[in-house]
């Protein structure tokens, strides 16, 4: 268990959020499926009850690794679909607290570490490799609320 709750999830993590293109879905799924440029995985969106519209979304994606690699050197940047709600990553940490880290993968993963005993755990700016367990999630943000241009009470009659 990585969050105590949604809401406090998203709170703590919503700096690391990715924009990204929603598909359209079947009213009331869980599944999103959503395209980060050239790239289109699959979530489990945890924000219910399961609205996010088609179009532009800005969420927090959210996965799971039991085993990665810390690299000396390599490519960063690196975000792919391998299976559905599956990632594999090859990014910079950005932030990490205890066993959640930020990951800047070419879009921000907000990652769960299931750290085996002994194992080293990546620090904030080492290079990280790892595939992922299903399923990956979404937390979507809330859209900006923009506000209609204050109108004269004359344009009110």
């Amino acid at each position: 268990m990585f969050e105590e709750s949604v809401e406090g999830f998203i709170a703590r993590w919503k700096a690391h959020g990715a924009a990204g293109i929603a598909f359209a879905r079947f009213e009331g799924s869980p599944l999103l499926e959503v395209a980060f440029g050239d790239t289109v995985v699959q979530l489990f969106e945890r924000t219910g009850p399961y609205l996010a519209p088609a179009g532009e979304v800005h969420l927090i994606v959210h996965a799971v690794a039991n085993s990665w690699s810390i690299e000396a050197d390599g490519v960063a940047g690196h975000f792919e679909s391998i299976a559905p709600a599956r990632l594999r990553l090859a990014g910079r940490v950005l932030e990490r607290e205890g066993d959640l880290l930020a990951l800047d993968a070419g879009v921000r993963v907000v990652l769960g570490l299931e750290a085996p005993a002994g194992a080293a755990l990546p620090e904030v700016g080492n290079l990280i490799r790892c595939e992922t367990l299903a399923p990956a999630q979404a937390f979507v943000l809330p859209r900006p609320t923009q506000r209609a241009p204050v109108a004269s009470t004359d344009d009110l009659v």
